[in-house]
């Protein structure tokens, strides 16, 4: 009996929970379609959020790699802060509509892990201000790289793309290309610490924002979207170093609930077997092309497989005859895409209930 009465009681608590979740509206409702009552507020381009500083990882940050190239002006840093550490800044579209405890999406650019820091503000005011005006709080959010070992690009005089390069003239024993590996695989895991070190402070500053500290999704494209994977599947990697005052190292603040993004992938860290994925991993929901030319096909349908064999939501819609990348890809599938992410993001965020199940389309064939 009284086994009976405490299994009641629980699920009279769980259905009550339910219950709080609103049902679907359908796709004009509020985190599905665009409202029109919405018009969203962005950081001005020049007034960024410094949200924390951390140790460059660039031995010429602010120096003379940026001096007489494009970069200089394309991709602004401010001056490293007194105690020696680089400025971590972000730019937001806030939705301005008046309501509390909102969804919140954290943006990551790409570039290759070596360019793309001039993108945030445009990311922000494009696909961050799109999904504002869904009524989630954007971010668009810094993070640290390192061009010390890529010269110019003769043609734009912005570094080269790191990782690409390592990744097109896979040479091991050479020193050239197992320095540039190992500076690659730095950036890559800066990205990621640094937008976990993002997810904690808004974690922390949640009031000052307006948004749900239990709703807060990752998104990026390319190497953005890399990071979002990383954010998903290596969260137990948060790094040793606190980005501001009061910050705590754990690994329950900086997991986001959800990832999100086009053409991205979980790389292995040794070329075997992936193995950083387990049952207790984010929610994820990706975009892909085949023919991809930056970020393999093959990695992203391992990704996805291997997560589903964990028991994991991992969808991706995959484009089997295209080689569209990135924000090119997204625009080429824009509406069947925000469907996707909105549905997906509904559901795993809690926003709404009655949403249509995960996805598991297969992956392309060959």
């Amino acid at each position: 009996m009284r086994r009976s009465a405490v299994l009641m009681a629980l699920v009279g608590a769980l259905t009550a929970v339910a219950a709080c979740v609103p049902s679907n509206p359908g796709p004009t409702g509020l985190y599905l379609g665009k409202q029109a009552d919405i018009q969203p507020v962005v950081t001005p381009k020049d007034r960024p959020v410094t949200w924390g500083s951390a140790p460059p990882i660039d031995e010429h940050y602010g120096g003379t790699l940026y001096e007489g190239t494009a970069i200089e002006t394309q991709d602004p840093r401010p001056p490293l802060l007194p105690d020696g550490d680089e400025p971590l800044r972000l730019w937001v579209a806030d939705p301005d509509n008046g309501v509390t405890d909102r969804p919140a999406i954290i943006w990551v650019h790409g570039g290759g892990f070596a360019v793309g820091v001039d993108s945030m503000y445009g990311l922000a005011n494009g696909t961050g201000k799109a999904y504002a005006q869904r009524g989630y709080v954007s971010f668009s959010a810094e993070y640290r790289i390192d061009t010390t070992l890529v010269g110019p690009d003769t043609a734009t005089g912005r570094p080269s793309s790191l990782c690409q390069w390592v990744q097109d003239n896979e040479n091991p024993g050479d020193p050239t290309w197992e320095a540039r590996r190992e500076q690659c695989k730095r950036n890559i895991i800066a990205a990621q610490r640094d937008i976990q070190g993002t997810v904690r402070w808004l974690r922390r500053h949640a009031g000052e924002f307006g948004i749900d500290p239990a709703k807060i999704a990752v998104g990026g494209f390319s190497a953005g979207a890399v990071t979002a994977a990383n954010l998903a599947y290596r969260g137990e990697d948060v790094g040793t170093t606190p980005y501001f005052s009061g910050d705590r190292l754990s690994v329950r603040r900086s997991r986001p609930q959800a990832a999100l993004g086009a053409s991205g992938c979980l790389y292995s860290e040794d070329g075997g077997p992936l193995t950083a994925i387990d049952g207790g991993d984010v929610p994820l929901s990706f975009i892909h092309s085949k023919f991809d030319g930056a970020v393999p096909y093959a990695c992203v349908a391992e990704t996805v497989t291997t997560a589903r064999a964990e028991g994991l939501v991992a969808e991706l819609t995959s484009y089997c005859s295209e080689r569209g990348h990135a924000a090119g890809l997204y625009a080429d599938h824009k509406e069947a895409t925000d469907e996707q992410w909105t549905t997906f993001l509904a559901r795993e965020l809690s926003l709404y209930r009655g949403m249509r199940p995960p996805s598991a389309d297969p992956v392309c064939s060959g």
